[in-house]
């Protein structure tokens, strides 16, 4: 295709893509690490009102990616947040992404709900990557995307015991349409220009705390012992990657591909679970310097949508600021902070007992005493969206001519 003709049909948008994520028992070791060192601190600082307070900054993990077409993209399958994984990839001009929760239930039965989480999202970049799309600009479905991934991992018969929710989420840079696919308790919110929000996704609930979630059950009598992952070191926690036969264009058979597709999931929906074709759609438009933020119900159990709304402000004015002299670096480093704060902000509010939570509400509104936050794993994905240069330029060009 000729460069001016591509040029013409490229997308109107690019993205900063910024996620953050943290495990539970890696707050809790912080926590309890930072509480000592306060009552240190003021022990040796009795009667000093100049001291400086000790930062509370837990050992989140940011990951912060300029999505446009010129710089280079590597597609992230799953991450070590505890039971919470994400996953994002580009398929040509849409950027999917998304998050999954493992249900702790299942640590009961003494098996890990990561693996299944971490493979849940392993191989939903992978159906991801082999959505077949015949123009560019064409649109990812993220219900068909996680419907197939939950095929494929029944189809392999890996040994991912457990239940997890999942939101998937494409936002086509051609457009700037953004579709979603939502199984559970982890939702979203969309913020306009101003960081204010627009819609919030509810949550889906069978009842209270029981959110809607995808589940593959042991098939054998005992299940399989619990292998918990290391906190130290992402690439030892444990999961399953789609085999060969499913991750490769060139080697999956017509079989392969008829099967994924055919399974309509009766065998769980005829014994009462939840299935991809539970998952509730919506679709929005959005403009440029709107924000997405996407998450586990660690960050809405505990953050209420006014609090994300100030830092998001906050934030995305200090990135405003002088724009022409800021580079976009900059601007993007930036970006990631606003995730870390975002995550940050969801332990520093769960750890408080005497806190009117989000949960705290929702579960008097059940019937149950509860007060304070909830100890979650946190796990937040941010999409910046931005109109590309050349559209900036155009609409310039068009303010300036004369109106007749």
């Amino acid at each position: 295709m000729p460069p001016a003709i591509r040029a013409a049909l490229g997308p109107r948008f690019q993205a900063v893509l910024a996620s953050a994520w943290i495990s539970k028992r890696a707050a809790a070791k912080y926590v309890q690490e930072y509480v000592r060192r306060v009552q240190a601190d003021s022990q040796s600082q009795k009667g000093d009102s100049s001291s400086e307070p000790i930062a509370f900054a837990p050992p989140i993990q940011v990951q912060v990616l300029d999505i446009n077409e010129a710089a280079e993209y590597e597609t992230l399958d799953a991450v070590n947040g505890g039971e919470d994984s994400l996953f994002h990839t580009r398929v040509k001009q849409n950027l999917v992404y998304g998050v999954a929760d493992g249900v702790g239930g299942w640590n009961e039965s003494g098996i890990d709900p990561s693996i299944f989480s971490r493979s849940l999202t392993a191989y939903s970049a992978d159906a991801a990557q082999r959505s077949f799309l015949l123009h560019d600009s064409d649109e990812t479905d993220p219900k068909d995307v996680m419907r197939r991934a939950f095929a494929g991992m029944r189809l392999d018969g890996i040994p991912a015991y457990g239940s997890a929710t999942e939101l998937v989420l494409s936002l086509s840079l051609a457009t700037g349409k953004l579709r979603t696919a939502q199984l559970g308790d982890s939702t979203y919110v969309v913020l306009d220009d101003q960081q204010r929000a627009k819609f919030v996704a509810a949550e889906q609930q069978h009842r209270f705390n029981m959110p809607y979630q995808l589940t593959i059950p042991p098939t054998d009598d005992e299940p399989l012992p619990k292998r918990p992952p290391s906190e130290d070191d992402e690439d030892s926690a444990q999961f399953f990657r789609p085999t060969a036969t499913l991750s490769s264009e060139e080697s999956a058979d017509k079989e392969t591909r008829r099967r994924i597709d055919e399974d309509d999931f009766a065998d769980l929906g005829a014994v009462g679970f939840d299935t991809p074709a539970d998952a509730r759609e919506d679709s929005h438009a959005l403009e440029h310097n709107e924000v997405v933020v996407a998450a586990t119900d660690g960050l809405f159990d505990n953050v209420r949508v006014e609090e994300v709304e100030r830092l998001a402000e906050r934030f995305m004015q200090a990135i405003k600021e002088e724009p022409t002299a800021r580079p976009l670096p900059m601007a993007v480093d930036l970006f990631g902070g606003l995730a870390y704060s975002v995550a940050a902000q969801a332990v520093a509010n769960y750890i408080q007992n005497d806190l009117r939570s989000p949960f705290a509400e929702r579960a008097k509104l059940a019937g149950y005493n509860f007060s304070g936050g909830k100890p979650d794993d946190v796990t937040v994905m941010l999409a910046w969206v931005r109109e590309t240069a050349k559209v900036r330029a155009e609409a310039q060009i068009r303010e300036m001519q004369p109106k007749l």
